[in-house]
């Protein structure tokens, strides 16, 4: 067992030590010597007249992109979290996040959910509206370049996209619960992949493979290559009782699977092996919202609607899950609607219902 978790997180220093006869202690001291002592604080802030649903950072980090309940998107510059720039803070010791680039009525409803392509270039958003629109982006110089392409598909909300590659997006929803494979470049569908029972809530993917995850209870893998369902998790999940899928993360290795339910637990998943390795509560029993892997696999960060941010490592979890493995980041006065990682510094955004996204990073620094 120690040996497939090691192997989980590219620890093969770690795994060296497995084999010593101080393999527990070792184990221990690398759980221990971890980012759950860093303390976070909020940096910046925006503040919207309804919630924020959704935020997501441009892949080189410089910008972020939000969508909120009152239709709006906005692009806004992240240029606090570099040491070299000074800006005036706020009497709550925050600073208000620039607006670059804004559309009041982006769509005709709440935009539920926002997503860059690897490259950057192209920013896509999903509504209650039932549309998807595809904006081609110059993050230079922070300007729309080119026309939008609006997809229509769609039978109820659109509540997550994800670019597979830079031309492919998929995106999912509720009415039709299917998960919708489209050409960005080209404006059309390319394939909808049937099976769930319920609304998709959170989609991902790694090569040929995507995931899907629903209000049914379960998790789908899907073979791009074939157009087929590969494997549907969600029997192992019975032990723990249905409860629906909210968010689903990838480790950077692409072999370890979190999810988060709406019942607050969270899963972790080998797709190598097939099997589910442990669950864990970073919150309380309510909707733990969202989650996603720091780009060092070890950790995970998540958002839930009791209004409180945490950061759990998986890797203790694994290996010793009588130990607290979880620490509590901060709260929102509200539901917690999103959480993301900046793409290379010690950093995150959250969104809430509380109509704010916040930027918090590192009080003190620690190796990764």
């Amino acid at each position: 067992m120690n040996e497939m978790v090691y192997s989980k997180f590219g620890c093969s220093h770690v795994m060296h030590g497995y084999k010593n006869k101080n393999h527990k202690k070792r184990a221990r001291k690398v759980a221990d010597s971890s980012m759950l002592k860093m303390k976070f604080a909020p940096t910046a802030v925006l503040e919207d007249v309804q919630p924020i649903r959704s935020a997501a950072f441009h892949p080189r980090g410089e910008l972020i992109a939000i969508g909120s309940n009152s239709k709006a998107l906005r692009v806004c510059s992240c240029h606090m979290l570099s040491d070299s720039v000074q800006t005036l803070v706020r009497e709550d010791g925050c600073q208000d996040l620039p607006v670059l680039f804004k559309r009041n009525r982006h769509h005709r409803g709440s935009v539920y959910t926002v997503a860059w392509n690897p490259t950057g270039n192209v920013l896509a958003t999903g509504s209650n509206d039932k549309s998807v629109i595809v904006v081609g982006f110059d993050a230079d110089n922070c300007i729309s370049n080119s026309t939008d392409r609006e997809f229509s598909f769609h039978k109820g909300t659109v509540r997550d996209i994800h670019f597979h590659d830079d031309a492919t997006m998929l995106s999912v929803g509720g009415g039709d619960n299917l998960l919708h494979l489209s050409d960005v470049e080209k404006g059309v569908e390319v394939f909808a992949y049937s099976g769930h029972t319920g609304t998709i809530h959170t989609v991902t993917s790694h090569r040929d493979t995507l995931i899907s995850g629903s209000e049914d209870g379960t998790i789908r893998l899907w073979d791009r290559r074939s157009n087929s369902c590969t494997r549907v998790i969600g029997a192992a999940l019975g032990t723990q009782g249905k409860s629906g899928i909210s968010s689903l993360s990838l480790n950077n290795f692409g072999n370890l699977l979190c999810g988060s339910r709406d019942d607050g637990l969270c899963m972790l998943y080998d797709l190598e092996m097939g099997k589910l390795l442990a669950a864990f509560s970073p919150h309380t029993p309510v909707t733990c919202k969202s989650v996603q892997f720091y780009r060092n696999p070890r950790y995970i960060l998540s958002g839930s609607y009791d209004g409180t941010i945490a950061l759990t490592c998986a890797e203790q979890v694994l290996l010793n899950p009588e130990i607290n493995c979880t620490e509590i980041l901060g709260t929102h006065r509200d539901k917690v609607t999103r959480v993301t990682w900046h793409p290379t510094k010690q950093a995150f955004a959250t969104c809430s219902a509380d109509r704010t996204v916040c930027l918090w990073t590192a009080r003190d620094g620690v190796d990764d």
